[in-house]
Protein backbone atom coordinates (compact mmCIF):
# COMPACT_ATOMS: atom_id res chain seq x y z
CA UNK A 1 0.00 0.00 0.00
CA UNK A 2 2.18 2.77 -1.29
CA UNK A 3 -0.50 5.42 -1.95
CA UNK A 4 -3.46 6.13 0.33
CA UNK A 5 -6.30 8.48 -0.58
CA UNK A 6 -8.30 10.11 2.23
CA UNK A 7 -11.30 12.14 1.08
CA UNK A 8 -12.23 14.82 3.61
CA UNK A 9 -15.32 16.99 3.96
CA UNK A 10 -14.98 18.53 7.40
CA UNK A 11 -17.22 15.98 9.10
CA UNK A 12 -16.29 14.09 12.25
CA UNK A 13 -16.22 10.90 10.17
CA UNK A 14 -13.64 12.28 7.75
CA UNK A 15 -11.56 13.45 10.75
CA UNK A 16 -11.63 9.87 12.02
CA UNK A 17 -10.55 8.66 8.57
CA UNK A 18 -7.60 11.08 8.69
CA UNK A 19 -6.58 9.70 12.09
CA UNK A 20 -6.77 6.10 10.82
CA UNK A 21 -4.88 7.07 7.67
CA UNK A 22 -2.16 8.73 9.71
CA UNK A 23 -1.77 5.62 11.84
CA UNK A 24 -1.67 3.28 8.85
CA UNK A 25 0.59 5.46 6.68
CA UNK A 26 3.07 5.86 9.50
CA UNK A 27 3.18 2.13 10.23
CA UNK A 28 3.68 0.98 6.62
CA UNK A 29 5.38 4.03 5.09
CA UNK A 30 2.67 5.04 2.64
CA UNK A 31 2.20 8.34 0.85
CA UNK A 32 -1.09 10.11 1.61
CA UNK A 33 -3.30 12.29 -0.54
CA UNK A 34 -5.97 14.33 1.22
CA UNK A 35 -8.75 15.09 -1.25
CA UNK A 36 -11.68 17.48 -0.97
CA UNK A 37 -14.43 17.55 -3.59
CA UNK A 38 -15.92 20.99 -4.13
CA UNK A 39 -19.52 21.00 -5.35
CA UNK A 40 -20.14 22.72 -8.66
CA UNK A 41 -22.33 25.80 -8.45
CA UNK A 42 -23.97 26.75 -11.72
CA UNK A 43 -26.01 29.81 -12.53
CA UNK A 44 -28.99 29.93 -14.88
CA UNK A 45 -28.20 28.70 -18.39
CA UNK A 46 -26.43 31.29 -20.46
CA UNK A 47 -25.82 33.71 -17.60
CA UNK A 48 -22.98 33.95 -15.15
CA UNK A 49 -23.73 35.82 -11.97
CA UNK A 50 -21.26 37.41 -9.58
CA UNK A 51 -22.77 35.32 -6.78
CA UNK A 52 -21.77 32.11 -8.56
CA UNK A 53 -18.15 33.28 -8.86
CA UNK A 54 -18.17 34.38 -5.25
CA UNK A 55 -19.57 31.01 -4.16
CA UNK A 56 -16.85 29.17 -6.12
CA UNK A 57 -14.18 31.33 -4.46
CA UNK A 58 -15.67 30.72 -1.01
CA UNK A 59 -15.84 26.95 -1.60
CA UNK A 60 -12.24 26.91 -2.86
CA UNK A 61 -11.02 28.86 0.17
CA UNK A 62 -12.94 26.59 2.59
CA UNK A 63 -11.52 23.53 0.82
CA UNK A 64 -7.94 24.78 1.09
CA UNK A 65 -8.38 25.60 4.79
CA UNK A 66 -9.91 22.17 5.49
CA UNK A 67 -7.08 20.39 3.67
CA UNK A 68 -4.35 22.38 5.42
CA UNK A 69 -5.93 21.74 8.82
CA UNK A 70 -5.98 17.99 8.12
CA UNK A 71 -2.42 18.07 6.75
CA UNK A 72 -1.18 19.59 10.04
CA UNK A 73 -1.98 16.29 11.77
CA UNK A 74 0.79 14.65 9.73
CA UNK A 75 3.49 17.13 10.82
CA UNK A 76 6.44 15.60 12.62
CA UNK A 77 6.08 12.14 11.12
CA UNK A 78 7.85 10.77 8.07
CA UNK A 79 4.86 10.59 5.72
CA UNK A 80 4.62 12.42 2.39
CA UNK A 81 1.25 14.23 2.27
CA UNK A 82 -0.31 15.91 -0.74
CA UNK A 83 -3.52 17.96 -0.76
CA UNK A 84 -5.90 18.16 -3.70
CA UNK A 85 -9.13 20.10 -4.28
CA UNK A 86 -11.29 19.13 -7.24
CA UNK A 87 -14.67 20.31 -8.47
CA UNK A 88 -17.46 17.79 -8.92
CA UNK A 89 -19.60 15.20 -7.21
CA UNK A 90 -17.70 13.80 -4.22
CA UNK A 91 -18.08 10.14 -5.20
CA UNK A 92 -17.13 10.77 -8.84
CA UNK A 93 -14.11 12.85 -7.83
CA UNK A 94 -12.90 10.15 -5.41
CA UNK A 95 -13.37 7.34 -7.93
CA UNK A 96 -11.76 9.22 -10.82
CA UNK A 97 -8.82 10.43 -8.73
CA UNK A 98 -8.13 6.97 -7.33
CA UNK A 99 -8.22 5.36 -10.79
CA UNK A 100 -6.02 8.03 -12.39
CA UNK A 101 -3.37 8.37 -9.70
CA UNK A 102 -2.24 4.91 -8.67
CA UNK A 103 -4.10 4.86 -5.38
CA UNK A 104 -3.83 1.53 -3.50
CA UNK A 105 -6.30 2.23 -0.68
CA UNK A 106 -9.09 4.71 0.02
CA UNK A 107 -9.82 5.50 3.67
CA UNK A 108 -13.06 7.39 4.15
CA UNK A 109 -15.69 8.13 6.74
CA UNK A 110 -18.93 6.21 6.82
CA UNK A 111 -20.95 9.44 6.65
CA UNK A 112 -20.24 12.97 5.52
CA UNK A 113 -21.65 16.41 6.09
CA UNK A 114 -24.54 15.85 3.72
CA UNK A 115 -25.32 12.29 4.77
CA UNK A 116 -29.07 12.65 5.32
CA UNK A 117 -29.71 14.72 2.20
CA UNK A 118 -27.44 12.54 0.05
CA UNK A 119 -29.19 9.34 1.06
CA UNK A 120 -32.62 10.77 0.27
CA UNK A 121 -31.62 12.10 -3.14
CA UNK A 122 -28.73 10.13 -4.61
CA UNK A 123 -27.37 7.58 -2.14
CA UNK A 124 -24.35 8.11 0.05
CA UNK A 125 -20.94 8.98 -1.28
CA UNK A 126 -19.37 6.08 0.58
CA UNK A 127 -21.83 3.57 -0.91
CA UNK A 128 -21.23 4.84 -4.43
CA UNK A 129 -17.46 4.65 -4.00
CA UNK A 130 -17.69 1.12 -2.59
CA UNK A 131 -19.77 -0.03 -5.58
CA UNK A 132 -17.76 1.68 -8.32
CA UNK A 133 -14.12 1.29 -7.37
CA UNK A 134 -11.88 -1.74 -7.78
CA UNK A 135 -9.35 -1.02 -5.02
CA UNK A 136 -9.75 -1.62 -1.28
CA UNK A 137 -11.78 0.93 0.69
CA UNK A 138 -11.49 1.19 4.46
CA UNK A 139 -14.65 2.76 5.89
CA UNK A 140 -14.17 4.42 9.27
CA UNK A 141 -17.07 4.95 11.70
Amino acid sequence: MKNILIPIDGSIYSAKAVEKGLELAQSIGSNVTLLNAIPMVLGPTGRIHYDVHQMHEEHQKASEEMLLESKKKFEGINVKVETVSMYGSAADVIIDYAKSNGIDLVIMGSHGLGAVLNRMLTGSTTTKVLHHIEIPVLVVK
